[in-house]
């Protein structure tokens, strides 16, 4: 089993050996950028395993990185002169004899970030250990929030964040379009403990019906999904309709994912507004425009505030690609009746 935990190599930082080895207790180190460490665990993916105290060896060898072991070695406390923060190191076995050097590059091969994250290029001071422990929860880490969203173009998926304006991305209704904007902001741990209504709507593979998605998906709480089903017929007088993500929490495998990490949006903007294909579940493209903004609600409008305050509002007006009920109380209907009778939310495309 994989487990992706987000942190920073240690090449990254100034930590020295010295303190990588002992966890010197007023030991100062700065961070120069975060990263993300994936490795296999081959008996309990559940939980990152340590080492042996007396001679630094890993007590599980098939957790690996790039083929030799990695372990969790402690956790300690560190403060940037106001917060405090709890970092955990992973050694890491390069040279593949068995053991961990040290002290040496071997020893917080990498740092692992617990709960809120520090902040990069800023004194850190080391101070108490807090964990030393045979393994840690893997839950108790701050995970990788997804590898990038793929979407459908004319060539195949593609990972949302390597596409650039120009690129063409495939709809449902005009078959290949070109990207005129792409919006990307990344909100970190604090602001989404200041604006929990930030954190994504997580929609598990086939939540929305076959293939759909084809695997997880995350998107923002606003962001609307392409529903197809007789209940929209006879609830709105349509066939299909775009709805907010957050309005569909409650379907089996539709939920908030409140697991603590930074997470990145992206929005990609077409000369209309159209429904494309993203881990191969029709959603879709921005919506904006001061008319257009008009119909999807306030809620809408203040998280495209919140998330692209670089955005302009004043131009691009599109028509929306599909029917947007304005109605609360009967989109929550219409949820409660595909639940009741436990109907797919996108009939055979």
């Amino acid at each position: 089993m994989a487990i992706t935990v987000y942190g920073a190599f240690r090449n990254a930082t100034t930590m020295s050996d010295n303190t990588a080895t002992y966890a010197t207790n007023g030991a100062t180190f700065q961070i120069s950028s975060y990263s993300t460490i994936t490795f296999e665990d081959g008996a309990d993916g559940s939980i990152i395993d340590g080492d042996n105290a007396s001679n630094e060896s890993p007590n599980d060898t098939t957790q690996t990185y790039s083929g030799n072991a990695i372990a969790w070695d402690w956790t300690v406390q560190v403060n940037d002169g106001t917060n405090n923060y709890e970092i955990g190191v992973l050694d890491y076995d390069d040279d593949g004899d068995g053991s961990f050097d040290y002290p040496g590059g071997e020893q917080a091969y990498f740092l692992v970030f617990f709960g809120d994250i520090p902040p990069l290029n800023t004194t850190l001071t080391i101070g108490t250990i807090t964990d030393n422990g045979p393994s840690i929860d893997v839950d108790t880490a701050v995970p990788c929030f997804v590898e990038g969203t793929e979407i459908e173009t004319p060539n195949g998926p593609v990972a949302i964040e390597t596409l650039q304006v120009g690129d063409k991305v495939m709809t449902l209704d005009n078959g290949p379009q070109a990207i005129r904007w792409i919006g990307c902001r990344e909100l970190g741990l604090r602001e989404l403990v200041l604006k929990p209504r930030l954190h994504p709507i997580r929609i598990v593979a086939d939540a929305l019906g076959p293939g759909m998605p084809s695997r997880d998906l995350c998107v923002s709480p606003q962001h609307r999904m392409f529903v197809r089903s007789p209940i929209v017929k006879r609830m709105f007088g349509v066939d299909e309709a775009l709805i907010p993500a957050i309005k569909l929490v409650g379907i089996p495998g539709i939920f908030v994912d409140r697991i603590s990490q930074p997470v990145t949006y992206l929005h990609l903007l077409l000369d209309n507004h159209e429904v494309l294909f993203a881990e191969g579940a029709p959603a879709e493209s921005l919506l904006t425009g001061p008319e257009a903004m008009k119909s999807i609600g306030e809620d809408a409008r203040q998280e495209l505030r919140d998330i692209f305050p670089d955005l302009d509002l004043e131009h691009h007006v599109p028509e929306a690609a599909r029917y947007i009920p304005q109605k609360g109380r009967k989109v929550k209907s219409m949820v409660a009746r595909m639940i009741k009778n436990d109907k797919d939310l996108v009939a055979e495309l």
